[in-house]
């Protein structure tokens, strides 16, 4: 298995890692106490985390993005999407825990389950209630959001498409996706991208990493509705959400792969 930090990029489990026992594993984060590196980067000490526990406890600052409902951490490295009033109680509780959590590194002798009872049941509710299947790291944005920059529509504060596309598909279970690429006689790129079963093409580009940027925005355009005729209305301001294309390839009861595609 392998995955991927900021920092590092593309890293994997270091061979004596317990985890290296396990072909997935059933959450959509690592955390880690070392990174090794000999020929290539290796994790030690890993666990696997959820996304509430993630927002929670860990660091790089948690804001708020773009929409209602858009939450951000590490500068924007990465994104949460869910409803805005759970956003707010996030947003809230992790304020209150960073706060409780700074009297007991000043003062060893407080004790928090005393003094943050019911903050600390309110944490423990929505960890527990957190199936570990990934499913705020993906949302939508309206039309109108989209038409006012149809240009690089998956990459807003820096993200990449590419990168998009395999954290969804791997979160979910599946393999990365495979990218072919043609040159044109018109000295331009075009790109294929594969996953399930499933083709998707961009548009011709200068290059062949433009052109496989454009293959990740029609697949992802796909997978949340935001291409085609599946395009929200003009007066749709709902908030971000799961389509049912992204509900599907989520699924933790996934059936076999389908052999019809876009082409």
């Amino acid at each position: 298995m392998s995955f991927k930090t900021m920092d590092d990029g593309q890293v994997w489990l270091h061979p004596n890692s317990v985890n290296m026992r396990y072909e997935t594993i059933p959450y959509p984060w690592l955390v880690f106490g070392e990174k090794v590196k000999i020929n290539t980067v290796s994790l030690r000490d890993s666990t696997g985390v959820s996304d509430s526990v993630l927002i929670l406890f860990g660091g790089g600052g948690l804001i708020n993005g773009v929409s209602p409902g858009h939450l951000k951490m590490l500068r924007g490295y990465i994104d949460f999407f869910m409803d805005p009033t759970l956003a707010e109680s996030y947003v809230s509780l992790k304020q209150q825990l960073d706060q409780l959590l700074q009297r007991k590194l000043k003062d060893p002798k407080v004790d928090i389950y005393k003094e943050g009872k019911y903050l600390m049941r309110a944490v423990q509710e929505l960890v527990s209630g957190d199936q570990c299947e990934g499913r705020f790291v993906f949302g939508r944005e309206s039309k109108r959001s989209i038409e006012s920059n149809d240009k690089d529509t998956f990459t807003r504060d820096g993200a990449n498409p590419k990168s998009l596309l395999q954290t969804l598909l791997m979160r979910a279970g599946h393999t990365p996706p495979k990218y072919k690429t043609k040159h044109l006689k018109t000295n331009e790129f075009r790109a294929l991208v594969e996953f399930k079963g499933m083709q998707f093409v961009g548009k011709p580009k200068r290059n062949k990493q433009l052109a496989e940027r454009d293959a990740a925005v029609e697949a992802l355009g796909w997978l949340t509705h935001t291409s085609g005729s599946n395009k929200q209305q003009d007066d749709d301001n709902s908030p971000p959400d799961l389509t049912d294309n992204m509900l599907k390839l989520l699924s933790t009861c996934r059936k076999s792969k389908s052999r019809s595609g876009r082409g």
